[in-house]
C-alpha cells in the first residue's frame, strides 16, 4: 500500500474510533459487556480498513475461557497484537495498562471505564493493582498480560517476566497461554504501514495454579517458558514450509 492510501485508511479508522467509542463511552456508563462489544467491533472493523483477518484456533474447549483466569500472551511480536486478541475474544477482556496510555482521547479513555487496570511508575500503586487484577482473575474475570513485556524487534523471544506467573499464583486462577501468530508480517516493529495479511490467536490448554505458592514461580515459568518456545518454533517451521 502505498503512503497515500495507508493515510486514508488510518484517517476513516480514527474517524470510527471517535464515532464508535465516543458512544462506547456512554454505553459503559449503563453497561461494561455493552460497551465491550462496541470496543472489540471497532478493533474488527478496524483490521479490516486494513486488509486484516484474525482467526481464533483453540486447542481447548473455548468454553474453559468462561471460568475467568489470567491470559498469558506468549509472544509480543506487533502492536497490533493486543488489537487482535481482543477482536478474536468474545467475553470481555481486562488489561493491564499504563497511566500514559489511559490518556489517549477515546481509545484510553474507554479502557478506564471497562474498568481496565491502570497503573503508574510507582511501585506501591502497581503492587495494589496488580493485588486488583488478582482479585478480578479470582472471581472469574479474564485479566491479559504479555509474557514478555515488550515487543520483539526480530522475531524471537524475549526473556518472560514473572508477573503474569505471581499473579495467577495469587488469584489461584488458571493460566491461559496463547500465541498471536502473523502479526509482525502485518506490523514489524519500528514500522506505520500496516500490511494485509492473517493474524492466528492461537489458545493453548490451561495451566493450573490450584495449591500453587510463592515459591512455585520459577518451575511455572520455566513451563510457560517452555510451552512458548515450543510453539514458537513450531508456527515458525510451518511458516517456512508453507507453499509460496
Amino acid at each position: 500500500m502505498d503512503t497515500v492510501n495507508q493515510l486514508i485508511r488510518y484517517l476513516v479508522v480514527v474517524s470510527l474510533m471517535v464515532i464508535m467509542l465516543g458512544a462506547a463511552l456512554v454505553l459503559s456508563l449503563i453497561s461494561k459487556n455493552l460497551g465491550w462489544r462496541l470496543y472489540r467491533g471497532w478493533t474488527i472493523i478496524s483490521l479490516k480498513i486494513f486488509g486484516i483477518e484474525v482467526e481464533s484456533q483453540f486447542d481447548i474447549d473455548s468454553s474453559q475461557l468462561d471460568g475467568g483466569g489470567v491470559m498469558v500472551g506468549l509472544t509480543q511480536q506487533s502492536l497490533l497484537d493486543p488489537t487482535a486478541g481482543y477482536a478474536s475474544w468474545n467475553k470481555r477482556v481486562l488489561s493491564i495498562w499504563n497511566f500514559e496510555y489511559a490518556l489517549i482521547p477515546f481509545f484510553g479513555w474507554i479502557t478506564v471505564l471497562l474498568g481496565w487496570i491502570i497503573v503508574r511508575q510507582r511501585p506501591e500503586q502497581a503492587k495494589r493493582q496488580l493485588r486488583k487484577a488478582a482479585q478480578h482473575a479470582a472471581q472469574g474475570e479474564l485479566v491479559y498480560l504479555s509474557a514478555e513485556g515488550q515487543r520483539s524487534t526480530d522475531g524471537s523471544l524475549q526473556p518472560y517476566k514473572k508477573g503474569p506467573i505471581v499473579l495467577a499464583i495469587e488469584a489461584q486462577a488458571p493460566i491461559h497461554p496463547m500465541y498471536i501468530a502473523g502479526s509482525r508480517d502485518c506490523l514489524p516493529a519500528g514500522d506505520w504501514k500496516i500490511r494485509p495479511g492473517k493474524i492466528v490467536v492461537h489458545y493453548l490448554p490451561p495451566i493450573s495454579t490450584k495449591g500453587l505458592n510463592y515459591e512455585d514461580r520459577e518451575a511455572l515459568l520455566d513451563r510457560v517458558r517452555s510451552i512458548g518456545e515450543r510453539v514458537h518454533n513450531d508456527w515458525n517451521q510451518a511458516t517456512r514450509t508453507a507453499p509460496g
